[in-house]
């Protein structure tokens, strides 16, 4: 009897230790969808020549030269924000952040299918600090210079400018803080990655050491241009030490928080008022958290404590309940402390922390005042114009010309956007980049909240569908308008339309063509050399020919704008003209290609077809039904699921079984591959329009 008391006092008292996850009933929100969408973000916001080697499809490879200036090899990496800098600080703070929460919640990553995915962005992190880090007195941490980068808005696939290794740490600039937080991160790398690859993680200790190292004795803040300006390095320093003492046991890199805690005034009675929270330039938080249970020093858990509890009591809240710190990026800091208070929950079992954290995150994925989530692609009402270039797609400046409002051609799943104001008000604006900024350090600190989420409160939830990460084929098309007409002729502003988004590239090689039908011009005969034709305004050089005889026997002709100089993307505008200043005898009506041509607004129109390499890939011509649809492999001018049979069979075997094999290059690449096959599946559910040859 005595024996199963003690038994069972244990197990009252354990049960008060060890956090517990919360029935089913208490949650409000999917968190493990949401969980699996934060990370996803990371994907989209990738760089190198390897972007789009993941889930996100519509993105591709980048920013290929990086590093050329210098001599190095400096691809890889992520792209800051909605831009395209890769920035010191809040790369390195990021990358150490997402490791920690790897490191804290490693059962819930494996357990919902998350840890392949968070494994490989973080590698993806330390490969690029190992390649900046080429000797032990140089580090490079910006690539990119912001100033001219946030002049461009595009697809970063279409960014080529020269991006110079704009900042790198060296004795004489030292660059304290982001080679303590870089080592972190190398060190957490080594502790998540050491059972999977012992050689490259032991790779990654050994640049952790020597990063730190090179931190701790040349001293001094990195810079950020105007964008990333540090307070100062010694909680960066701090960070590194710790999770170096995590790896290897080694009680030097203790010592070395306690002479900087001196450095940084926090010795002997003297607490700190830790009242930020883990972000790019402050990591503090995050050493008093793991400083409470590591060290035995009391002041440590006191000051961890009364951090948690000035966040849960004593900051101000918007009417809507989110602590609020700061005016830009609301909701990140938030989401962040939500994580350090899931970790302390961990820790201690102190249901309070997960109620604090609970109350946040519900916030921030729907329960608000504006009932909207504030992570993209989660729920039915979310952000749709987050300031983000690549989920953007458009391209302002030429070719494309296009404007930044337009609707938004991917769905940025799982970012975090700066979120709703002090009064809870949020303004779904490409341009108010305050509310809909995105950022590597935006998503850190709820990757890890959403982890902790998942695991108290994610019972047996699971990620929900992401549609549209795969991308879609290219959309070809045409609108045009007429700007003059008269018995002498006409004239013709058309947009051509090559909306290639997977992923997003220039294309060379298109034209299109508008038929006349001159049909009153046969009386007196059909002259070519009568007719005058002329491009008036085109910013990518548009070339037109002079009229050309498609069917004579009816008066058919046509006139083909070309692009001989220029690549095209997304939108391409011409204004062209066709006339006879002799006979005056024009009439437009009887045009093939003008019906449905109007002159107040742009129509859209599949009698202007157009061509690539003179291939048709979209729209009609007089022929009427003599075309044969790409994917018509079989050749009885229809295209079905026999086609899809037959080049499923031809690509599991390499046999052509009689396809015609020009046919059966569906997207015209010149080569017949897996793509043609995805293509063909598309068109067929519905999804896509085949291209078509005469």
């Amino acid at each position: 009897m005595k024996r199963i008391s003690i038994i069972l006092v244990l197990a009252i008292l354990l049960t008060g230790i060890i956090p517990q996850t919360v029935a089913a009933e208490e949650t409000n929100f999917n968190y493990v969808d949401a969980f699996a969408k934060s990370i996803l973000f990371y994907e989209a916001n990738w760089c190198g020549p390897d972007a789009g080697n993941n889930r996100i499809k519509w993105r591709g490879p980048c920013h290929i030269e990086d590093g050329k200036d210098v001599g190095l090899d400096l691809t890889g990496g992520f792209h800051d924000c909605g831009d395209h800098v890769k920035f010191g600080l809040p790369q390195c703070a990021s990358a150490s952040t997402l490791a920690w929460s790897y490191y804290e919640f490693k059962d819930v990553f494996i357990a919902k299918g998350q840890d392949e995915y968070m494994l490989n962005i973080l590698k993806h992190f330390c490969d690029y600090f190992i390649k900046c880090f080429p000797n032990k007195t140089t580090f490079y941490y910006q690539v990119g210079d912001g100033d001219v980068d946030h002049q461009y808005w595009g697809p970063p696939e279409l960014q080529t400018y020269d991006r110079p290794a704009y900042y790198a740490a060296t004795p004489s600039n030292p660059g304290s803080d982001v080679a303590g937080d870089a080592a972190a991160a190398l060190a957490l790398m080594y502790l998540n990655y050491k059972d999977r690859d012992s050689v490259y993680a032991d790779k990654c200790l050994q640049y952790a050491k020597d990063l730190y190292n090179f931190g701790m004795t040349y001293r001094g803040n990195s810079k950020g241009q105007s964008y990333y300006l540090p307070r100062d390095y010694l909680d960066e320093l701090m960070w590194g030490s710790i999770w170096l003492y995590v790896a290897t046991n080694d009680q030097t890199y203790m010592n070395n928080v306690e002479k900087l805690m001196v450095e940084k005034k926090i010795s002997g009675d003297n607490m700190f008022n830790d009242n930020w929270t883990q972000c790019w330039d402050y990591v503090l938080t995050g050493v008093f958290i793991k400083l409470a249970t590591l060290s035995n020093d009391p002041r440590y858990k006191i000051i961890a404590e009364d951090h948690l509890d000035y966040w849960q009591n004593r900051l101000k809240s918007t009417p809507g309940g989110l602590r609020y710190l700061d005016s830009w990026g609301v909701c990140k800091y938030p989401a962040a402390e939500s994580m350090v208070q899931l970790v302390y929950y961990k820790e201690t079992g102190n249901k309070k922390y997960l109620d604090f954290a609970k109350s946040q995150i519900d916030y921030i994925l729907g329960k608000n005042p504006n009932n909207m989530s504030y992570m993209v692609g989660f729920g039915d009402n979310y952000p749709k114009y987050p300031h983000h270039r690549a989920a953007s797609g458009v391209l302002e400046g030429p070719p494309a010309d296009e404007k930044k409002e337009l609707p938004e051609r991917h769905i940025l799943y799982g970012a975090l956007v700066g979120g709703a104001d002090m009064k809870d008000e949020y303004h779904d604006n490409v341009n108010e980049y305050v509310y809909s900024e995105t950022g590597l350090d935006y998503n850190a600190g709820l990757v890890g909240a959403l982890a902790g989420m998942s695991k108290y409160l994610g019972g047996n939830q699971m990620p929900g569908p992401t549609p549209g990460i795969e991308g879609e084929p290219t959309n070809y098309y045409s609108e045009a308008k007429i700007y003059k007409k008269s018995n002498e002729g006409l004239t013709i502003d058309l947009n051509l339309y090559n909306i290639v988004t997977s992923p997003p590239k220039y294309e060379t090689g298109l034209s299109c063509k508008y038929f006349m039908d001159l049909s009153e011009f046969a009386v007196a005969g059909i002259n070519p050399s009568k007719f005058t034709t002329k491009v008036y305004y085109s910013p990518a050089k548009a070339e037109i020919s002079s009229i050309q005889p498609w069917d004579k026997d009816k008066n058919i002709y046509y006139v083909e704008v070309t692009f001989p100089n220029s690549q095209l993307y997304a939108r391409t505008y011409v204004q062209f003209a066709v006339y006879n200043y002799e006979s005056k005898l024009w009439d437009s009506s009887n045009d093939f290609s003008a019906v449905g041509l109007n002159d107040t607004a742009y129509t859209k129109l599949e009698n202007i077809p157009i061509y690539k390499s003179g291939v048709k890939v979209y729209g009609k011509d007089p022929s009427g039904g003599t075309e044969i649809l790409y994917g018509d492999l079989n050749d009885d001018k229809q295209v079905d699921a026999i086609d899809f049979a037959l080049l499923k069979k031809y690509l599991l075997s390499s046999d052509s079984s009689g396809i015609n094999i020009k046919n059966a290059d569906v997207n015209q690449d010149g080569d017949v591959n897996a793509l043609d096959f995805a293509n063909l599946r598309l068109y067929l559910l519905g999804k896509a329009v085949l291209p078509v040859v005469q």
